[in-house]
């Protein structure tokens, strides 16, 4: 286990908090398994530490090991009838804030002896933990073309421009990409799915990105928001995420004519990992059941 939370980690620190263990019993663990073996496994550089051919070989193992030993977990709460354990979850910003929570309190109902760990951050990084081994699935906006991730569409998105009801625009019907272009903008942080997406989509209509007056960049929808109700510009964002701002009339969602940005919500998996938890199955299918019901009941009124 201290292993391979080190390999997959490339940091002892990382690797002890991870296990909530000191560093040092990180270090001596190693050091311990390094002389029972006679050979080095991780060679130390100014980053972290990488894997030698020897670690390589042994983690490749180790994992199986602990595949083989999660999937007999899994079969004898399968012939019990239950169905419990950890289940660590990755997701980005807008489904883990607005998405998840309905879902995950349902799936709870139903299966109380699953403990769930959500772990919220951009695209970028949640793909990252994934591959690393620290999910056992994850959630995330758009797009992803990692060879590694196995992708399953969720639920649809569409990001829209929004701006303040005190705003001018709040009595146009339609702007145009003229008055796009020159209004203060904010989007979210690079790495950001929605902050890709949206860029990918203004290129597609012809818009020069390096023209746009980005006023600011928000690591996080709820500040972007209460920016925009405050009158400090407009942005695009994820229609997800605005529902009491539209049923309290802080926010108006502005249509910019021929144009809109789809997108999906994607569960995803990493290829590599030979098993996947009983716990995590039925959570995957809860999500593409019940879940999504639930969702499009709370907020069906603005995908009408």
């Amino acid at each position: 286990m201290i292993f391979t939370a080190v390999a997959e980690n490339k940091s002892f620190s990382k690797a002890a908090r991870e296990l909530y263990i000191s560093q040092p019993a990180v270090s001596l663990s190693i050091q311990k398994l390094e002389n029972e073996l006679g050979v080095t496994l991780f060679n130390r550089t100014e980053h972290g530490v990488e894997l030698t051919h020897a670690g390589m070989v042994l983690y490749r193992y180790a994992r199986k090991i602990l595949d083989l030993t999660t999937e007999a977990e899994t079969e004898i709460n399968r012939i019990n009838g239950i169905i419990k354990g950890k289940l660590t979850i990755g997701a980005t910003l807008t489904i883990g804030e607005y998405v998840l929570p309905e879902i995950i309190g349902g799936f709870k109902q139903l299966f109380p002896e699953v403990e769930i760990l959500l772990h919220v951050q951009n695209t970028e990084v949640i793909v990252e933990e994934l591959l690393a081994g620290h999910y056992d699935l994850a959630l995330i906006e758009g797009l992803c073309d990692n060879p590694r991730i196995k992708k399953k569409k969720f639920l649809d998105d569409e990001i829209v421009l929004i701006a303040s009801t005190e705003h001018p625009w709040s009595k146009k019907e339609m702007v145009t990409w003229d008055e796009v272009c020159k209004s203060n903008l904010i989007l979210r942080e690079p790495g950001s799915g929605t902050r890709l997406i949206t860029e990918m989509a203004l290129s597609q209509a012809g818009v020069d990105i390096t023209k746009l007056n980005i006023m600011m960049e928000l690591g996080s929808s709820e500040a972007i928001k209460a920016s925009v109700a405050s009158n400090l510009g407009v942005a695009f964002i994820s229609k997800w995420t605005l529902e009491k701002e539209l049923k309290l009339e802080l926010l108006k969602i502005i249509k910019i004519k021929d144009f809109k940005i789809q997108r999906s919500f994607n569960i995803i998996l990493d290829k590599n990992r030979s098993v996947l938890t009983h716990a995590a199955k039925e959570f995957i299918k809860y999500c593409e059941g019940q879940g999504k019901k639930i969702i499009h009941k709370k907020s069906g009124a603005f995908f009408m």
